[in-house]
């Protein structure tokens, strides 16, 4: 099992925090969210080399943790579609967990779906969300149908993490990788191959909040009581 961060973009709606510095390394609780996340994984027993970090803008300023980087040089022109896809070029035949490097979380929802059965699986909170939150639609069986933006009031909320299996990864790292498919977020290749690859919606109780805008990461660091 490897993982990979998604941590390539600029987070230019963060400035006043992060002056010139990527939207993960935003301090929270005094290490920086992408630190809790490795840390996360660390003590989850991901050593080095099983993690890997898409850097784009700064990508410099990701180097010296306990994690290998890997550079989108075209961070600027493409979505975290391409990002993800190069990151994926870079297992064998492995299972991986992504994950975005602006969330802040418990170390247990890690936990939680690496221990799926499922060798597919998002992670989800109930919720009826109708602001930008992504949405995912399912069977009676708790299989995903669709995922994405377009999605409003399913009942689920998608919160950027998800186990894929070594089967279903060349499939998707095409999808990904696939020219029209470079400018968009992952979640829309992703939903091109739900009927081929199933994926299980796995439902979380443990906290969670994203880091989408300053707004987000001021109520984040007060959710978990971390400044």
């Amino acid at each position: 099992m490897k993982a990979v961060i998604l941590a390539a973009g600029v987070g230019s709606r963060f400035k006043e925090f992060t002056k010139d510095k990527p939207k993960c390394l935003l301090d929270i609780g005094g290490e920086t969210l992408l630190d809790r996340e490795i840390r996360f994984l660390n003590e989850l027993g991901f050593e080095k080399n099983d993690i890997i970090v898409m850097g784009g803008y700064k990508a410099e300023m990701l180097e010296g943790r306990n994690a290998r980087i890997v550079l989108n040089e075209l961070y600027d022109k493409t979505d975290n579609s391409f990002t993800l896809g190069l990151a994926l070029e870079q297992l064998a035949e492995e299972d991986a967990i992504i994950m975005d490097g602006d969330l802040l979380f418990e170390r247990e929802m890690l936990s939680e779906i690496l221990n799926c059965k499922e060798k597919n699986a998002v992670l989800s909170k109930k919720s009826n969300d109708l602001s930008e939150s992504t949405g995912i639609l399912t069977n009676e069986n708790g299989y995903v149908l669709d995922i994405g933006k377009h999605l409003k009031n399913t009942g689920y909320v998608y919160i950027s993490i998800f186990k894929v299996g070594k089967q279903t990864i060349p499939g998707y790292k095409a999808a990904l990788l696939a020219k029209e498919k470079r400018g968009t977020w992952y979640t829309s290749p992703l939903s091109s191959i739900l009927a081929k690859h199933a994926f299980f919606n796995l439902i979380t109780e443990y906290k969670w909040h994203e880091v989408d805008d300053a707004e987000d990461y001021i109520a984040a660091k007060n959710f978990f009581n971390l400044q």
